[in-house]
């Protein structure tokens, strides 16, 4: 539940453009990108084979397997130098010059793309465009740290400021990556800790079954409690009882109990991290325990209106504890149309006679390694009819208010990609 005051949205604003622009070239621009990218390609896999196959000439693997006298010897692979260097196979000596002639063709071809004003040109554009990225990125990044740290100053003050006016286990629960410093207090009655593991247990004959395998499936925090209201907090804790105790309704929210339980609710169905800590208390003649966990995560909430006060409820919580994971954004790849723009599916041919790998590779722009990657071993692959994957895809984001595409290439695009797109695009 993060507020978007204006500098955050102009930090947003200044991103997105900043972004968009970074993936907008003309049609020329974008051949000549995508070219240089493939022509990498091809010279960084040529040199690793070429690298690693002249490496094999002059050192060995050793393998030093596991066992023997020594029970914790585990196996161990290094590269041992050979005494003499070991002479080709025919078979090697082809690929070696294969190799070396893809490199040496695709590194001419670079140089020569990267001397045109086209390439010099879209170039000139990415790198203007990075610079401008990175520089949104980092003065958001530095935003969201300031205020990140505010709102844990914002928290740790109201922490203290209810311990002291309250003599009773009275929790707080915040957003983990909190920008606001919204704290809901609860004054806790019941605060329980469950911990799982599944034993992979196997039968055996006459006796009782064994245990292989135990792991942890879990952690779980039960949590009962109330919510109070400042109007509530007035019946409860009258101006007597406060000169007497110290306790009074001013340490409360101004929130309503029904604007604290939202806030709940807001944070258990946008799956926000969480923070659980009650107060802690250790005098002369009490101590108080308590629970303080962060990575809890809220997956259930109940509301018990079964109490006279307007602005008092009870609740009930659940939290598991887990780390988030990091997830990795994969591409589409089936040549679907998108809302925001249109994916075109990797080019296919259909092998003919005569046809090798290196001949497709050299045609099409690419390297053999990726032919082989999308395709499989040459064996399986290069029969006469059948279709070979020579591309992965290009999608064409399309800017709002505008009928142009910009385009994005992905490894292994070529012109004749370009003219697909456009292709198909006459077609809508």
């Amino acid at each position: 539940m993060t507020v978007y005051t204006k500098q955050w949205k102009k930090e947003k604003d200044a991103l997105a453009k900043a972004k968009a622009q970074r993936n907008k070239y003309s049609k020329s621009q974008a051949q000549a990108l995508s070219k240089d990218k493939n022509y990498t390609a091809t010279i960084k896999d040529t040199s690793a084979d070429i690298s690693t196959l002249k490496k094999s000439q002059d050192y060995y693997w050793k393998v030093d397997k596991a066992g023997g006298k020594d029970k914790n010897k585990k196996t161990t692979k290094k590269w041992v130098k050979r005494k003499k260097p070991r002479k080709l196979t025919k078979q090697e000596q082809a690929n070696l010059a294969s190799w070396q002639k893809q490199h040496d063709v695709a590194q001419a071809s670079q140089k020569k793309l990267r001397a045109t004003a086209s390439y010099k040109n879209a170039a000139a554009k990415r790198k203007k465009a990075q610079e401008k990225l990175n520089s949104a990125t980092t003065k958001l990044n530095k935003l969201k740290q300031k205020r990140h740290k505010q709102a844990l100053s914002r928290i740790a003050k109201q922490r203290q400021q209810n311990a002291e006016r309250f003599m009773a286990p009275h929790a707080n629960i915040h957003a983990t990556n909190s920008m606001t410093g919204l704290t809901v207090f609860l004054f806790a009655q019941t605060e329980d800790e469950d911990n799982e593991s599944d034993a992979t247990t196997y039968p055996i004959d006459q006796d009782d079954p064994v245990v292989d395998h135990v792991r942890r499936s879990g952690k779980t925090i039960t949590v009962t409690g109330f919510l109070y209201g400042q109007s509530a907090g007035k019946k409860l804790w009258s101006k007597a009882t406060a000169s007497e105790t110290g306790v009074s309704n001013s340490g409360l929210p101004k929130k309503s109990t029904q604007q604290q339980y939202r806030d709940l609710l807001k944070w258990q169905f946008a799956g926000t991290e969480l923070v659980y800590k009650s107060d802690y208390t250790d005098t002369a003649d009490m101590k108080m325990q308590h629970i303080y966990y962060k990575h809890l995560f809220m997956t259930g909430l109940t509301k018990t209106l079964g109490h006279p006060y307007s602005d008092m409820v009870q609740i009930s919580m659940t939290f598991q504890f887990a780390y988030k994971a990091k997830v990795k954004s994969s591409t589409n790849s089936k040549g679907k149309k998108g809302a925001k723009g249109h994916y075109v599916g990797a080019k296919k041919i259909k092998v003919k006679k005569g046809m090798t790998y290196a001949s497709v590779a050299k045609k099409q722009g690419v390297s053999v390694k990726q032919l082989e990657k999308w395709n499989g071993s040459a064996k399986k692959a290069m029969k006469v009819g059948k279709r070979i994957q020579v591309s992965s895809g290009v999608y064409q984001a399309k800017s709002k208010g505008s009928t142009g595409y910009s385009y994005k290439h992905l490894a292994g695009d070529n012109s004749s990609i370009i003219k697909k797109i456009n292709k198909q695009l006459r077609k809508k």
